[in-house]
């Protein structure tokens, strides 16, 4: 590869999903860690609240796909993360689900998980828009936890709808901005006008992974045409050909994966 072609891309970044959740036991302190150890560039967390509105580190709305209680069985029945308590929660193993040598890990609250991000590392922190479904105390909370962080322009917002968007944009001048609902006028205008520099916009990769997203998939025409207004971000990849069309036919500013593909992995394109 020439060094040109790494000079290009040296802003090119690696956006790690929930860690490196290919590997390690995703939304925990160990996921965080080996993408920090494998030089990502960003991290992209999922939250949820607990019974005793306690904000942690968890993607799904129930406890039983990734955890197993204390004695390592698993959920008879769908557990939400509101029915238990922190102390309950921290009863739980978050490890085990992927593997032996993961036995007695344990879920991060949000304000843990980003107190050891920013003290071991200078990777950015994308938060998913699950916080668009938080109750009104729960996203004070949220933003409570946030500001206590004080990481500045390493948190980022993934924002669905406009609302959010311009809210966090104004409570948070400092943050990344991150949208990935649908594009309508309002929003892009928006974005052009006041948030252009510090915005990306997330363009589904046409795979298997995104089969389930009805919003428009990415093409060069359509990435294109996207840079007017940020960054372009392409999701969820995994494979090299995928990185490849990610940078030279869509021109990605930011790639998002699951921890299969390295930020080392521009080399093999």
């Amino acid at each position: 590869m020439q060094k040109g072609f790494f000079m290009a891309y040296e802003n090119f970044r690696f956006q790690a999903h929930r860690g490196d959740s290919a590997f390690y036991p995703e939304n925990t302190l160990v996921s965080y860690k080996a993408a920090i150890d494998q030089k990502y560039h960003v991290i992209e967390m999922d939250n949820k609240f607990t019974a005793d509105d306690v904000c942690i580190c968890l993607h799904d709305g129930t406890y039983n796909r990734t955890t197993r209680r204390p004695d390592g069985t698993e959920f008879e029945e769908k557990t939400a993360s509101t029915a238990l308590t922190l102390a309950e929660v921290k009863e739980l193993d978050a490890g085990i689900f992927k593997g032996e040598e993961f036995r007695g890990t344990k879920i991060p609250t949000l304000a843990e998980a980003l107190d050891f991000i920013k003290n071991n590392s200078t990777l950015s922190v994308k938060l998913d828009n699950v916080f668009q479904s938080f109750s009104e105390k729960q996203f004070e909370i949220f933003m409570s936890d946030i500001r206590n962080a004080d990481m500045g322009s390493r948190i980022g917002f993934t924002c669905k709808t406009f609302p959010y968007l311009k809210f966090l944009a104004e409570a948070f001048p400092e943050a990344e901005m991150h949208y990935d609902g649908t594009l309508t006028d309002s929003v892009l205008s928006f974005i052009e006008a006041n948030i252009k520099d510090r915005t990306t916009v997330w363009i589904p990769f046409d795979n298997k992974a995104t089969a389930w997203c009805h919003e428009r998939k990415a093409s060069k025409e359509f990435c294109a045409d996207l840079h007017r207004y940020g960054k372009v971000g392409i999701w969820l990849i995994s494979e090299v050909d995928e990185l490849r069309a990610a940078v030279k036919d869509f021109g990605a500013d930011i790639i998002e994966t699951n921890g299969t593909l390295k930020p080392n992995a521009l080399e093999l394109i």
